[in-house]
């Protein structure tokens, strides 16, 4: 039986959500410490890494690429339990984050919220980080544990500050998170650090896994980050930074090291994005779509895709009265984790970054390519305005990664526009429209009310105070 490695100083509470003693609580059946490369490494992806589920899901019912489906089974949707628990996310209400998104309240329970599940692998990260380098190996196997545990908690701190802080390039002295990256015990309260400063901190420990991890052979479909992806997530915070060259040149590196792309013209039949997929460098998590018949792919998102597109014939199916649209395929959860780092982003995100340094015609060349291996018998286009080659990678971006926790966040760094969603109450009943405005204080998210009763020190955003949100 495969032991079951607890570093000790790990499961100490933080003062994160109130006193040292309380936080994170975890009972262990056994407590071996761990002394090996190896027990860290079962450490890491045991406490560490991304499990099974996604915290952020209920982001899947915010952005444009969802409508709720009023004719779903002859309207049973309307009025139904899962409408009902869902609303207040898909309508923005502010109280939304008090219930852990199938309608139970989590007042009481600050284990139900996604803040603390990311906490919970940052310490995991933390106890394999604050040790490994005494660890009894080689010197290259203590880089590579260490090299993942700071990427990992690099892409945990740049969602929690891209979820409860302000975008980066609108207002980096905004607060996001507290900083937390060390197993030890805090007395005081911890306070929240700025956009900046997470964002320092995320930057600093991918340069740092780059430092150490590069120097090694390439492992890939094992679910553990490699280099190709930590540079392609090097590119994707440069580009929410508006640092095109740095962009670029980090999923440059990508391609170096072997990242490709994958023709997907020639496929048959419905596809998942998992490791037989050869973009794919990393996966993790669980599934981004908690619902698929009363919250359905949204008409305006359907209608950016070329009938010919692999990504609309397969990564869609058709059910229910009038052939209501659900994505069943690319994101089938069945045993294996659904969300990844893979090639298709490092291409957009170069696009993007050529554009933004008016290198329109290497901008063109990338989007070519993608839409070559999308579109079955695809023309090379020549898009020489700037504005809209800009908005056609943004349309591009959109189709590729629809479902998969891109949207809201290149939402938010993209001008933060209004946004509508109409929803039926009653069977009988009216529709009615609910709208989030042009830079709404909503696309910064409020924190549950537990967590800031737990923690005095933590300043609530202004959102939780913006009031019911009326439909008309």
């Amino acid at each position: 039986m495969k032991k079951q490695i607890i570093y000790i100083t790990a499961i100490l509470g933080w003062s994160l959500l109130g006193s040292c003693s309380k936080f994170l609580e975890e009972k262990s059946q056994s407590e071996v410490i761990p002394k090996t490369t190896v027990d860290y490494r079962e450490l890491l992806m045991g406490s560490g890494y991304y499990p099974r589920t996604e915290p952020a899901a209920f982001l899947y019912f915010m952005d444009d690429d969802v409508e709720f489906n009023s004719t779903y089974d002859n309207g049973s949707a309307v009025g139904s339990s899962t409408a009902k628990t869902s609303f207040p996310i898909f309508t923005w209400q502010p109280y939304f984050v008090d219930f852990n998104g199938l309608g139970d309240p989590v007042a009481q329970d600050p284990a139900s919220t996604g803040y603390y599940s990311y906490y919970t692998w940052i310490k995991g990260c933390n106890a394999v980080l604050d040790n490994i380098d005494n660890a009894i190996g080689t010197q290259a196997e203590r880089d590579r544990v260490k090299g993942e545990a700071l990427a990992v908690r690099a892409f945990y701190y740049w969602r929690l500050a891209e979820m409860y802080g302000e975008p980066y390039n609108v207002n980096p002295s905004s607060l996001a998170v507290p900083l937390k990256l060390n197993s030890g015990i805090d007395e005081q309260y911890m306070k929240r650090a700025t956009v900046q400063e997470v964002y320092d901190v995320v930057l600093r420990d991918l340069k740092e896994a780059v430092r150490l991890m590069d120097p090694l052979p390439v492992v890939r479909m094992d679910f553990h980050i490699n280099q190709p992806a930590i540079h392609i997530l090097l590119s994707r915070i440069y580009l929410f930074m508006n640092n095109w060259a740095a962009s670029k040149e980090e999923a440059n590196k990508a391609f170096e090291m072997g990242s490709r792309l994958w023709d997907m013209t020639a496929l048959t039949a419905a596809y998942v994005h998992n490791y037989s997929n050869p973009e794919v460098e990393w996966m993790y998590g669980g599934g981004t779509q908690p619902d698929q018949s009363t919250y359905i792919p949204s008409s305006s998102l359907l209608s950016l895709f070329h009938p010919d597109d692999a990504r609309r014939k397969w990564g869609f199916g058709s059910s229910g009265p009038g052939a209501n649209y659900l994505l069943v395929t690319k994101l089938s959860t069945g045993v294996e984790l659904v969300q990844n780092i893979r090639t298709s982003e490092a291409t957009l995100n170069r696009a993007e970054a050529n554009v933004m340094l008016n290198q329109l015609p290497e901008a063109m060349n990338d989007l070519n390519a993608l839409r070559r291996y999308r579109i079955t018998n695809y023309v090379d286009e020549n898009i020489t305005d700037k504005a809209q080659l800009l908005q056609a990678i943004h349309d591009e971006r959109r189709k590729e990664f629809c479902f998969e926790l891109f949207r809201w966040f290149d939402l938010r760094r993209n001008g933060m526009p209004s946004i509508s969603h109409v929803y039926k109450a009653d069977p009988g009943g009216p529709d009615l429209t609910y709208v989030l405005k042009e830079r709404d204080p909503m696309y910064t998210l409020p924190f549950p009310n537990i967590l800031i009763i737990r923690n005095p020190a933590m300043e609530q955003n202004p959102s939780a105070k913006s009031g019911e949100r009326p439909g008309n």
